[in-house]
């Protein structure tokens, strides 16, 4: 990019939860700022976002340990990038209160949602950004392979072809084996339509069960199917299993 700003792609990571299913590690440490083989979890996904996606300008999301993760990454400059910081107090509202804190940011941009504790190791990113998200009000990253408790863990996808008509978060039963993963890009309207949701009064949202609202009345979302190592920092064996990950494709290369 010639200019910061230039991207046609805002980041946004959500990093307000205190990761409870992380303890013991989270007491003392956000999990985002989990060191994975030397480098926090949320540097790497801002590296990812920068080297693969084009992205040049980062909003994070704020609550538990805000201090830790603005200290830590400061400007962005460091980085190569811009970031913004935005604090959320309202936790009980649901993460898709975090995703929506970042609509001021937008600038008529598409935004790429990534979960602070999403791991992605040798990745096609680079193809994700080449989908034309422009005709489409969502995009998901999914994987085929696997597991059903894995799936149960994070959300199940149904599709058509490329077409993604239902997502199922902590699905009690699994359809198939497509494992969603908290990675999206979305359009700004879809960001629109999630502030007149809050507005109607309704308490609480979870982002993937309002993205399947979306489906349900006739907006476009699709799939990518991502490939690459994923896991989900949501417990003490994950961020274990990420570790090895890493050492082994930095030992190996």
């Amino acid at each position: 990019m010639d200019k910061l700003g230039a991207s046609p792609l805002l980041g946004v990571i959500p990093a307000a939860g205190s990761g409870v299913r992380a303890r013991p590690y989270s007491y003392e440490m956000h999990k985002g700022m989990f060191a994975i083989d030397g480098s926090p979890n949320i540097e790497r996904l801002i590296v990812n976002m920068r080297d693969n996606l084009g992205i040049d300008e980062v909003v994070i999301i704020l609550g538990y340990m805000a201090d830790s993760i603005r200290e830590h990454f400061g400007d962005g400059s460091e980085l190569g990038v811009r970031i913004n910081y935005v604090e959320n107090q309202h936790l009980d509202k649901g993460w898709a209160w975090s995703v929506l804190l970042a609509k001021s940011f937008l600038a008529g941009r598409h935004a790429c949602v990534m979960l602070c504790d999403e791991f992605y190791l040798d990745t096609n990113h680079d193809e994700l950004a080449k989908v034309p998200y422009h005709e489409h009000d969502v995009v998901v990253a999914t994987q085929r392979g696997a597991t059903p408790d894995l799936i149960k863990k994070n959300f199940s996808v149904e599709r058509d072809g490329d077409r993604v008509i239902r997502l199922t978060e902590n699905p009690v039963s699994v359809p198939n084996d497509i494992l969603g993963m908290a990675n999206f890009i979305v359009a700004p309207r879809v960001l629109d339509l999630l502030e007149e949701a809050y507005d109607s009064g309704r308490p609480t949202i979870e982002f993937v069960n309002f993205i399947d609202e979306l489906i349900r009345d006739g907006m476009s979302v699709v799939a990518f199917d991502l490939e690459g190592h994923y896991v989900n920092l949501n417990d003490v064996a994950s961020l274990e299993a990420a570790q090895d990950l890493a050492i082994r494709a930095r030992l190996t290369s």
